[in-house]
């Protein structure tokens, strides 16, 4: 227990502490205050006292925001009358927000994030920072406190709605904006590793200002969709798949019965008619997990699990992502895993996919970090390899060489184009 009953009363009480090697101001606090003896920055000394004092009081995240900003202000004229310092209201309400949204945000992480051009901030073990802009990691040679890290902690279940629990290692959260991964120990050896990613709002105007694939491509795999075929969308880590697949569900999902099965909370699309579920396992629950959801007799089953959920792949309107760098990987992946849970043969399990799929979608990540439809091929079950696979799409030279089936039934086709010419002489033209 806490020695006084009184919050304000402890906060009073603290003490200032320095120290010699202040993390630098990159979370967008400006100091408007004028230097004191020492050239101390009063302004970096009243946030790291603050900080320490709200780590070390559990029942802070308990105040409401009123409160909490009351509290504040009682802790910086505390602060500013033992450094025998003043500031005008103005200047103090300004210090009281900026402090607020430091210990309700990411800390000295919020800069960073605030950052158009960064997608992610990486917190590794050493409490050390990276950011990754344009595809690429950086080392920004930040280092949190162990105060820093607690209070970061802390704000992310805040803001994800769950409590913390130290029975668990990992941990998969997602609020409004972010993304975020936390692998704490023994999962991580020797302390805490964080990720935060920035969602994409999921909806088409995003998607195509991120040229993400052409609307005569997207056209096309709306309409897959509404005509129930089985799709497989394949790309590496981080290349879009979730994001293209909630666009999707955004294009068709209004009136249909869809379940959906996640392993992390990742999907923002919601409906009416829209069944999630989490999969954490392969359990001995699992196949009565698929009966049940087989029961429900919905007319679109997708599964965001990065793999195969082969009990589904008969059903139609099956939509599932995949980890896959091509769509030659895609395919060895899906045979291997009908190998494996079907006990099929080689043979068998690839007539199976090529049975059960209809398309393979192919996303990839680009040299420059943005994320692209690289190709479409069709699944069918024919005499010969070359046959079995037939390129709808592919991104060739900056630009997509298309055979588009057709009639295109898509009700968000639009000014659709179509290449003439079969797809094998505009792959392997003359030079």
């Amino acid at each position: 227990m806490l020695k006084s009953s009184k919050l304000s009363d402890r906060f009073k009480k603290k003490e200032i502490k320095l120290e010699e090697n202040s993390t630098p101001a990159l979370n967008g606090l400006q100091s408007d205050m004028p230097d004191f003896d020492d050239k101390i920055d009063i302004e970096t000394e009243i946030k790291e006292a603050l900080m320490e004092k709200v780590n070390s009081t559990p029942v802070w995240f308990e105040y409401s925001v009123v409160r909490q900003k009351e509290l504040i202000k009682t802790f910086i004229d505390g602060k500013l009358n033992t450094l025998d310092a003043a500031l005008s209201e103005d200047k103090k309400n300004e210090l009281i927000e900026k402090l607020y949204a430091l210990i309700t945000g990411f800390g000295p992480l919020d800069y960073l994030l605030s950052q158009e051009n960064v997608s992610a901030v990486f917190v590794n073990e050493q409490k050390n920072v990276h950011i990754e802009i344009a595809g690429k990691v950086l080392n920004t040679e930040i280092t949190l406190s162990d105060d820093q890290l607690n209070l970061i902690l802390n704000n992310i279940f805040k803001s994800c709605g769950v409590k913390s629990d130290t029975s668990r290692s990992v941990w998969n959260l997602k609020n409004e904006n972010w993304q975020i991964t936390i692998i704490t120990t023994p999962v991580c050896e020797n302390g805490t590793n964080i990720v935060i990613r920035k969602l994409l709002p999921a909806d088409i105007n995003t998607f195509f200002e991120r040229n993400i694939t052409s609307k005569e491509i997207f056209d096309f795999i709306v309409s897959a969709v509404s005509e129930n075929k089985n799709i497989v969308i394949s790309g590496d880590i981080n290349s879009g798949k979730t994001f293209l697949l909630d666009v999707l569900l955004s294009a068709v999902a209004s009136d249909k019965r869809f379940v959906l099965i996640e392993d992390r909370p990742l999907i923002s699309f919601e409906g009416a008619n829209f069944m999630k579920f989490f999969l954490t396992d392969n359990s001995a629950e699992y196949g009565k997990f698929c009966s049940n959801i087989l029961s429900l007799c919905p007319e679109y089953i997708v599964t965001d699990v990065n793999t195969i959920l082969s009990d589904f792949s008969e059903t139609k309107g099956c939509i599932s992502t995949l980890r896959a760098s091509s769509i030659d990987s895609a395919i060895t992946k899906l045979t291997a895993a009908f190998m494996s849970s079907k006990s099929l043969t080689e043979k068998y399990a690839k007539n199976k996919v090529l049975t059960d799929f209809d398309y393979i979608v192919q996303i990839n990540k680009m040299s420059d970090g943005s994320s692209k439809i690289t190709s479409v091929v069709e699944l069918k079950p024919a005499r010969t390899a070359a046959l079995s696979v037939k390129i709808i799409a592919k991104f060739v030279d900056g630009q997509y060489i298309t055979e588009i089936p057709q009639p295109l039934t898509s009700i968000r086709a639009e000014a659709l184009t179509h290449h003439g010419g079969a797809m094998y002489s505009r792959f392997y033209r003359s030079n």
